[in-house]
């Protein structure tokens, strides 16, 4: 089995309202796996459990076959799964290296006697984190940013300080939560090349997204919410032409 991630029939219900019913879903490893639907279908629910924001009702979260159901978000994260999120997240009055090495944390052995007494030990592993986050900015591309506040960045930029500070954590599964959301298509043509670059290291990764352009260049798989439920699965091409898909989308008028 190749699942580095399936859900079970998992549910969720806010109140009355059905917010993900039986969601039946695995992501491969090594693969760019797309969670699409209309707004209000469940997508950032369904991140929202799997990274531990959100319990369930209802039914089962697997990683790596490892059952992270009822666990919280910095285990899931110590597990090996990290995420972006749907609104930029970086903290304003840091700049780009020490919002990186917010997700660096778990790395460190220095205790709050070495933080007290500013010992040698805290300077080396200081030292080392600082080098291994400007290694990641090389990656990215984007060394020359690390001293620059987020304000002085562009939006499409933000982003991809927020996709490197989910890297940061070394993850086996990072969750996109609309990455390439209020983008020019410059912009997220450059996303799409930091997802396959991505992929190419060996990073799974579940992408939440409504720009289908984008999708279409960067996914090898597809599942389509409505409602909270899986409706259409299959490549990008296939689900394209689904009926229900189109529906879904655009309304009984365009059949």
């Amino acid at each position: 089995m190749n699942h580095i991630l399936e859900t079970k029939d998992l549910t969720k219900k806010f109140g009355g309202v059905m917010a993900n019913k039986n969601v039946n879903l695995t992501v491969d490893k090594g693969t760019i796996t797309g969670l699409i639907g209309p707004n209000g279908s469940g997508k950032t629910t369904f991140i929202n459990m799997v990274s531990g924001v959100l319990p369930s009702n209802s039914g089962k979260i697997l990683f790596k076959e490892k059952d992270i159901t009822k666990m919280n978000a910095y285990e899931i994260a110590n597990l090996g799964i990290s995420r972006t999120f749907q609104i930029i997240r970086l903290f304003g009055k840091l700049n780009v290296v020490e919002n990186i090495l917010v997700s660096r944390r778990k790395f460190y052995s220095s205790n709050y006697l070495d933080i007290f007494l500013n010992t040698k030990k805290l300077k080396e592993e200081e030292k080392e984190q600082f080098e291994s986050v400007i290694e990641l900015l090389k990656i990215f591309g984007r060394e020359e940013q690390a001293f620059k506040m987020p304000n002085e960045l562009p939006y499409g930029e933000r982003r991809i300080v927020e996709i490197a500070r989910a890297m940061a954590l070394d993850p086996e599964l990072i969750l996109l939560d609309e990455p390439a959301a209020g983008m020019s298509r410059d912009e997220f043509a450059e996303i799409s090349e930091i997802l396959i670059l991505l992929k190419e290291k060996g990073i799974t990764i579940l992408l939440i997204e409504h720009t289908m352009e984008f999708v279409r260049q960067v996914v090898d798989y597809v599942y389509v919410l409505n409602f909270g439920e899986i409706i259409s699965r299959g490549t990008f091409d296939e689900i394209e032409h689904d009926k229900s898909v189109i529906t879904a989308y655009l309304g009984e008028e365009a059949l």
